[in-house]
Order: C-alpha cells, then sequence, then structure tokens
C-alpha cells in the first residue's frame, strides 16, 4: 500500500453563490456539532447521540474589492435566503474520489465587517449554519453559471 498523501490547506477554495474566496481564505472548517441524550434509569445514566448540526466556519481577510469578501458576504447576508456552497481540497485539481467537495446551503449571518489590530490585516470570522447535512460529492457539481450556460447552448 503507498504512503497516504496528507492533505495539507495550501489551494482550497471556498465558493458561497458560485463566488470563490479562495484568494481571502485563511481557515476553514465544516464542524458536525452532535448534542447528547442522557437517559436516566435506576440502572444509571447511558449517553446516545442526538441531533446533528453542521457549521461552516472560516477566517477570511477582508477586501472591498469588486467580486472579493464584502461584496460576495453582504449580497448572501442581504438576500435573507440561504446561499449555496462548494467547499474543494484542491482548487486546481477537477472533483473526484481523490479531491471530493463538499456542497449545500448556508444560512447567512451578520459578521463584523472590520476586525483587527492596526497596522495588521483585517479578518472576518464566519460560523454559518449548514442547512441540514453537507453533501460529499465526487463528481463536478452544476453550478448556477453552468447550468444557465447549458441551458443557453440547448436553445441555440
Amino acid at each position: 500500500m503507498p504512503i497516504p498523501k496528507p492533505l495539507i490547506l495550501d489551494n482550497a477554495d471556498l465558493t458561497i453563490a458560485d463566488q470563490s474566496l479562495k484568494c481571502v481564505l485563511n481557515h476553514i472548517e465544516l464542524n458536525p456539532d452532535v448534542s447528547v441524550v442522557t437517559l436516566t434509569t435506576m440502572c444509571g445514566e447511558s449517553d446516545y447521540p442526538g441531533s446533528v448540526k453542521w457549521s461552516l466556519v472560516a477566517t477570511l481577510y477582508q477586501s472591498f474589492d469588486v467580486g472579493a469578501t464584502e461584496e460576495i458576504l453582504s449580497a448572501a447576508v442581504d438576500g435573507g435566503v440561504p446561499v449555496d456552497f462548494l467547499l474543494t481540497p484542491y482548487s486546481d485539481q477537477p472533483i473526484s474520489d481523490t479531491n471530493p467537495g463538499w456542497t449545500g446551503q448556508l444560512i447567512p449571518q451578520p459578521y463584523s465587517p472590520i476586525n483587527g489590530d492596526a497596522g495588521a490585516e483585517s479578518t472576518i470570522d464566519l460560523e454559518w449554519s449548514v442547512v441540514g447535512a453537507p453533501q460529499k460529492i465526487v463528481i463536478p457539481p452544476i453550478t448556477t453559471a453552468a447550468a444557465a450556460a447549458a441551458t443557453t447552448s440547448t436553445k441555440g
């Protein structure tokens, strides 16, 4: 068996509403939070897994450039509805068995648009809830832009 290649997060991508945040992404996590249900009987206590709530945790560098952090996040929050996301470990490779993606919908929440110390970068710490559970994918998803292009090309 060959030696497994560890994932080094130097090429990951997070897209929100089909817009990449790769170049401002510093930290990323996709976390399950499993509640514990404790049942107490005359024989003692037993713990059982309860509901699972997923969240996407990210640290981004703030940028007011067009198509960057502020524009993407504020549009998501202002929309007031869940937004699609895609997380990929190797952004320069196609989604596959060796480069799976995780996709789903995020519930945008207000964030601190400016955060940092004098002379340092301004960062944004997100912790947005995922609707249901994220889906692991090993084939490329059809993005909104790709679906629109496919529809346009089939009409012509």
